[in-house]
Parts: C-alpha cells; sequence; structure tokens
C-alpha cells in the first residue's frame, strides 16, 4: 500500500486507521495499520541489531533487504522477517524495493560522499530515510537534498550511527545553562566487545589520514588524526582513558551551532589496539603505509579474536565551557551502557523510525543533530538501562 503525501510542513503519516466491527456489542475501535520498514543491510551488524529493536514494534512491518541472497534470507529466517534482494546501485531494483515501503534505514556502509542514491530516490517516491554514516563528508552532503525531501513530503536524516546522534542531545541539554559557549569537548568509546563490522574499521582506518581540530591554549587549531592523547575520564565501567582527536561532523555542526571552537576525541577499549592504531597512523604520516584501508580486513580478523576482552559498554561525554553573568561556567553531561553497546548505537535511527511512524517530524533532509529530542532519546535508552548523568 502506497503512503499517501502528507500536508506541506507535516510528515506523511501512513495509510489512515481503519476500524473492525464487535461482533458482540456492535461496537467500532480503532486498528493500527503496520508500516513497512526496509532495512538495506539487514543481515549485517547493525542492520539486524536494529531489526531486532523495531520488529518489537506493532505499528512496524520489518522487512530485510541487501544483495547477499545467502546471508540475507538465512539471518532474515532466524528472525521471522522476509527479505527482498535489492541491488542499490540499480535503480530498478531499488525502485521496485521501494514499493510500498513507509521508511529505509540504509546501513549499506561504507558510505562515500556524492553517491546518495538510496536518498535521493525515497525523497522521488516520499518514503523516509535514515543511514548509520559516521563519515563527516557523507553526513554533512545530505543536506544538498533539502529541497528534494520537501517536495515529497520525506524525512532524510544522516549519521544516526555517528556519536553526533547522542552528542548533540546532551550539548541541547546542557546549554541552555550558559550566556556564551567557548568551547566544547565531545569524548566517545564503545567496548571492545560490540560487534563491529568491517566497514567501521576501515573506516576508522580512513579517518587517519584527515586532519581534526584541536582546541588548546584558548586557539583551535588542525593537527593529524589520531594525535593529541589525553586521559579523559568517562562513567563506569570505563572510567580513565586515553583518547584521541580525531575528525567528525561535530567539529563543523556544533562548532556552527553554539559558535564554540569543538574537539572531538575517540579511541579503542583495549590498550593494544589503541596504541596500536596511533602507531599504524604514525607509519602513514612517515609514508611506510600509505594506504590504511587495505589492513582494514586484517585488522578486523584480529579484532574478531580479541572480542572476549574489554568492554560490551557504550560511553560518550561533553563538556562544555563558557560564562554565565560574567563568570566562568563548565558543565557536562554523560551517558553510558553498561552492556549492549551496540544496540544503543543503533538507538537513534531506531527512535527516528518510531518518531515517523507518530506522524511527527518536518520533511527536509538533515544531518543527525536537532532532530531528535532528549525525551525521544530517554525513551529508547530505558530500555537499555542507560545511564545520563549531568554535573
Amino acid at each position: 500500500m502506497r503512503v499517501p503525501a502528507a500536508k506541506p510542513g507535516r510528515i506523511a503519516a501512513g495509510p489512515p486507521a481503519a476500524y473492525a466491527l464487535s461482533r458482540r456489542r456492535f461496537t467500532l475501535y480503532p486498528c493500527r495499520m503496520t508500516k513497512k520498514i526496509l532495512i538495506l543491510g539487514g543481515y549485517g551488524t547493525c542492520g539486524r541489531r536494529i531489526a531486532e529493536l523495531l520488529m518489537r514494534d506493532p505499528e512496524a512491518e520489518c522487512v530485510l533487504g541487501g544483495r547477499d541472497t545467502v546471508r540475507g534470507p538465512a539471518v532474515a529466517a532466524q528472525l521471522g522477517l522476509p527479505f527482498v534482494a535489492v541491488d542499490i546501485q540499480r535503480q530498478g531494483s531499488l525502485n521496485a524495493a521501494l514499493d510500498g515501503v513507509f521508511a529505509v534505514v540504509n546501513t549499506c556502509g561504507p558510505f562515500r560522499a556524492h553517491d546518495y542514491a538510496v536518498a535521493e530516490r525515497c525523497a522521488r517516491r516520499g518514503v523516509h530515510y535514515v543511514d548509520m554514516a559516521d563519515e563527516k563528508s557523507y553526513i554533512l552532503g545530505i543536506q544538498a537534498l533539502h529541497s528534494r525531501a520537501v517536495e515529497g513530503h520525506a524525512c532524510l536524516v544522516s549519521g544516526a550511527g555517528s556519536a553526533l546522534a547522542f552528542s548533540s542531545v546532551l550539548v541541547e541539554t546542557v546549554a541552555p545553562g550558559f550566556d556564551t559557549i567557548t568551547e566544547i569537548e565531545v569524548a566517545m568509546l564503545s567496548g571492545n566487545r560490540n560487534p563491529r563490522g568491517l566497514a567501521s574499521v576501515r573506516a576508522l582506518l580512513e579517518a587517519q589520514g584527515r586532519r581534526a581540530c584541536v582546541y588548546e591554549h584558548g586557539a583551535s587549531r588542525e593537527v593529524p588524526a589520531f594525535t593529541h592523547g589525553r586521559m579523559v575520564t568517562l562513567p563506569a565501567p570505563f572510567g580513565r582513558r586515553r583518547l584521541y582527536v580525531t575528525d567528525a561532523p561535530e567539529i563543523e555542526i556544533l562548532s556552527k551551532r553554539y559558535g564554540a571552537a569543538v574537539t572531538y576525541r575517540t579511541g579503542l577499549d583495549l590498550p593494544v589496539l589503541n596504541h596500536g592504531h596511533v602507531c599504524l597512523g604514525f607509519l602513514n604520516r612517515l609514508g611506510v603505509i600509505a594506504d590504511l584501508a587495505r589492513l582494514a580486513k586484517g585488522l578486523h580478523f584480529v579484532q574478531k579474536r580479541l572480542a572476549r576482552f574489554g568492554q560490551a559498554a557504550f560511553g560518550l561525554s561533553v563538556v562544555l565551557r563558557g560564562e554565565r553573568g560574567g563568570q566562568p561556567l563548565a558543565r557536562s553531561a554523560a551517558l553510558v551502557s553498561p552492556e549492549d553497546g551496540l544496540s544503543v548505537l543503533c538507538m537513534p535511527a531506531v527512535a527516528l523510525v518510531r518518531k515517523w511512524m507518530a506522524a511527527t517530524g518536518e520533511p527536509g533532509a538533515s544531518v543527525c543533530a536537532g532532530v531528535l529530542s532528549l525525551a525521544d532519546m530517554t525513551r529508547e535508552w530505558a530500555m537499555r538501562q542507560v545511564v545520563l548523568q549531568l554535573s
């Protein structure tokens, strides 16, 4: 069933409620219609977890999609869900897969800049779209589709798989206490026992060749990624960890929104892997290893072998510094999930789909910042024992 277009200024809410007739009392009561959610790459690490979270919602009719006609049907059968073979690089195949779809969750990484075939087709078809991209240029580039998304009454959101989906909510929660904000520090760490796909390992290696921003001694400057390590305190079970500056969409999005210098730090849970990435970056800058991405398969194999060590947690903190009433002020917010960090990483995408099914949101194309409120996120966090700390 095709979803009717909504009026301008509101997203399409799906077909109107149907009514069933009670035989005994002849009373009418509403029956909710399900909405078809296509999860591209639903047999992968993140895709499968998103499917597991969404399939519990009685309004969501989940369908797995992708090119792998061996793994795809096998995972779909395990979950009790249908599978549709689709090649997102072929317009005819993608068009057929979008028939009757309410929203698409795209987990088919790696996400390359300027390759928005799925998002663009969703905009034309009036289908809502969210992806799990964590690559800065790709996330920022989605905004070029804004006019097309508005015309199609579709919501397009990129970057639900990045820390930006969490950091933007925490900063938005803390920011009202300031008159001016001069500095924002974001720190994120995902435990080693959380499943990590090949695409995410490759993305981390590719980030080594980029420049990052660090705010020191009252000034912001560019430095090589995965340098300038510093001990950062995260909520238990992580505690104090050495994290390194790297490139991230927060640097541009949050700095524009709040007029502040932004530093983003991350690292790896196991010290051996954390120090190993620092060494790889050093060798890359010396020209010894020109293309770190070609090491992705080997490093992914090593990480799988070490998967029983470390934490299964996910932690993120933000620290804001500025002024209020002419006096210096510093405030922080942090969240941590002691177990099942993978589910927490998938929650922004799930929260967006639930929001669209509830017919809330504005048509357009945007990064995953400012599209979810603290209330939207806490509803998801409550299901996974996520702890939020404000100070």
